[in-house]
């Protein structure tokens, strides 16, 4: 049984997908800069390539994507400023 896609869930994807890619670019940037130990960015770095494919397998479930996403960026601001 297929069901249809609806606009919201393309909508929640892509934002959960804009989390992710923000994440990236913090871990990116924050390791660049010396700001945070380098196994704190393998650490981060790991469980957002998991995440990634998590979404990209179950996008269509809005509630857990947004959840993930957010989560994962609130993990890193966190842990990024009790470290830095």
């Amino acid at each position: 049984m297929s069901e249809e896609t609806t606009p919201r869930q393309v909508l929640y994807a892509l934002v959960a997908g804009g989390f992710l890619v923000i994440v990236g670019v913090l871990i990116v940037g924050a390791a660049a800069a010396g700001l945070v130990p380098i196994w704190w960015t393998i650490v981060t770095a790991s469980i957002l390539l998991v995440a990634a494919f998590w979404t990209l397998l179950n996008w269509r479930r809005t509630g857990p994507v947004l959840l993930y996403s957010i989560g994962l960026f609130t993990l890193w601001t966190v842990g990024t400023l009790i470290l830095a």
